[in-house]
């Protein structure tokens, strides 16, 4: 496929997004990026254009001088995520969250990666929980009901693009299968419990909105907190990994509800 490289729109951790013409873009993964987990994405992707659910079609992979990268349809729109910190109207837009994420839990992927070996992997090449813990852990883990279910993997408000046509879904590099409470789980930790730099401005406010936040989701979503105790346990745990192994706020955050646990 033969592109031309227009103007950066969007740069994150593990790739930048450029205009490419002709309503599309291509998300170009840094160099050095992880062969396996931008294969991932293009597989995920093309199993998501045979569900019925709001995402940009992808169009294929491509090279780019040292670089690869996938082409996608243009989404031109604002994240949830930036609305929301522009108006505090946490009702108005936790509930189109919460309604977005009910049409991808409704949805079947029976193609894609389990959720719970996803959760394992992640637990038992976490660093700084004891052998006990993990044991306990992935026990807990296996315990919890499975299902063929549509799950995220990374749903929050950030992810979600508000669109003169509507609202759509974007970054499917986590896509699974699995329970619906364990992807309402993990967009509980990510509304949540995510960390504010303490540097920012209203920190305590946006502290108290994510928390906010969350309960309104959870209401929306017609599911209480005690029902996800055990997934939010797991998910917790499965964090640690992600975060890698040096001090972090969010790390010691993490260790500190695992203990409150019994872990």
């Amino acid at each position: 496929m033969d592109i031309v490289i227009g103007a950066l729109i969007g740069q994150g951790a593990t790739a930048d997004v450029f205009d490419i013409g002709d309503n599309k873009v291509v998300k170009l993964f840094h160099s050095g990026y992880s062969e396996n987990a931008r294969i991932r994405e293009w597989e995920n992707s093309i199993l998501l254009d045979q569900v019925d659910i709001p995402i940009a079609k992808s169009y294929g992979m491509i090279t780019y001088k040292d670089r690869y990268g996938i082409v996608y349809d243009k989404i031109n729109g604002v994240s949830l995520l930036e609305i929301l910190l522009q108006t505090y109207d946490v009702e108005k837009y936790a509930k189109v969250m919460a309604d977005i994420h009910k049409q991808l839990l409704s949805k079947d992927l029976p193609g894609a990666a389990s959720i719970k070996s996803i959760l394992q992997r992640n637990i038992e090449h976490a660093d700084g929980l004891s052998g006990i813990s993990k044991a306990g852990l992935l026990d807990m883990l296996h315990a919890l009901p499975d299902s063929n279910g549509l799950c995220h993997g990374d749903f929050h408000f950030g992810n979600i693009l508000m669109t003169q046509q509507g609202c759509y879904v974007i970054d499917f590099m986590n896509i699974c299968k699995g329970h619906r409470y364990s992807d309402i789980a993990r967009t509980v930790y990510l509304t949540e419990f995510t960390p504010v730099p303490k540097d920012m401005p209203d920190r305590e406010k946006i502290l108290e909105m994510k928390t906010y936040a969350a309960d309104f989701y959870l209401k929306e979503m017609g599911v209480r907190r005690v029902d996800l105790s055990d997934w939010l346990t797991v998910t917790f745990a499965a964090r640690l990994y992600e975060t890698g192994s040096g001090p972090s706020d969010e790390r010691e955050h993490i260790m500190q509800y695992l203990s409150k646990k019994g872990f």
